[in-house]
């Protein structure tokens, strides 16, 4: 998908949560109470996509909960590249009409100390398609818990996750249901555990006993690069038709021990080799980005933080 035009108007939340959007095809409501930030956001007649970046200002702990709207024949990308200094608490339900696009990327880095969740909960219609794209470096505890419904006839889910992890935990929950004929679902997950890390993967796929032609894929990686270094992969299949391609797939282990010899002999590093080795390791899901401008956000991300 082509990105968006940089022709874009503000809008203030609070003192410290901002959004960069484009006013012609986005309508948004919001509301704070308790200091929790209530956004409704819906996209209409917008072919071509439309955009919403969120700005945060780093100053307090951020819980929001927003409901999206994405109405049919709409495109609509959400972007989240913020470091977040404090606890934040992301709930998002996404709703997505016939035909419609919706594109998410998060870009986050968060601080050690910190606990950070994100709820998120998408229903498709017919022919629409949610690309989900998550870059995290983790924290005290991370949670990104994600609920699929693939309600209607053709409806795709696309989506990959990466964590480069040091020294912190955090939990990944994928819940994928196939509720219709002819849906597909393709996720790819990969984690670079370092330090004392724990970083965890459960995914789950379900296909109701209705749903025919379904094609669903799955694949989680896992890279150790300390002794202490943990990472627990869980992808789980609960298949009620026959007629169905489905496929899952879930390795993980220690850095190649030759390549970083070989790097070595070349003169390189170690630190060096490693940041190499874990750069090649990432990089294979970057292809799945089809925005050329988000896949150079994803490369510089990995470059920055491995």
């Amino acid at each position: 998908m082509k990105s968006a035009e940089n022709k874009s108007s503000l809008i203030n939340f609070t003192d410290y949560l901002s959004a960069k959007y484009h006013a012609d095809s986005i309508n948004i409501t919001h509301s704070v109470i308790d200091d929790e930030v209530h956004l409704k956001v819906s996209v209409t007649n917008s072919k071509t996509p439309s955009r919403l970046t969120l700005v945060n200002k780093n100053t307090n702990n951020l819980k929001v909960t927003a409901e999206i709207n994405v109405e049919s024949q709409s495109s609509f990308e959400l972007i989240d590249e913020n470091n977040y200094e404090m606890d934040t608490s992301f709930t998002m339900d996404t709703y997505l009409g016939d035909g419609s696009v919706f594109e998410l990327y998060r870009f986050n880095k968060f601080k050690a100390e910190t606990r950070n969740s994100f709820l998120h909960t998408c229903s498709l219609s017919k022919n629409s398609t949610f690309k989900d794209y998550n870059f995290t470096t983790g924290s005290d505890l991370t949670k990104n818990q994600t609920k699929i419904n693939l309600n209607e006839k053709n409806s795709n889910y696309i989506g990959s996750g990466v964590v480069i992890s040091n020294s912190s935990k955090c939990e990944n929950y994928l819940d994928i249901r196939h509720l219709s004929d002819s849906a597909k679902s393709d996720c790819s997950f990969k984690a670079v555990s370092r330090g004392k890390s724990n970083v965890s993967f459960n995914g789950k796929v379900f296909v109701d006993k209705k749903c025919f032609n379904t094609v669903s894929n799955q694949i989680s990686k896992g890279l150790l690069m300390d002794k202490d270094s943990k990472v627990n992969l869980t992808p789980i299949l609960e298949i009620n038709n026959d007629d169905v391609i489905c496929s899952h797939g879930a390795a993980s282990g220690k850095a190649d021990e030759e390549i970083l010899f070989y790097l070595a002999s070349r003169g390189i590093a170690k630190a060096d080799a490693e940041r190499l080795y874990i750069q090649g390791f990432l990089s294979e899901f970057i292809g799945k980005i089809d925005d050329s401008e988000m896949q150079t956000k994803g490369r510089k991300y990995i470059i920055e933080n491995c």
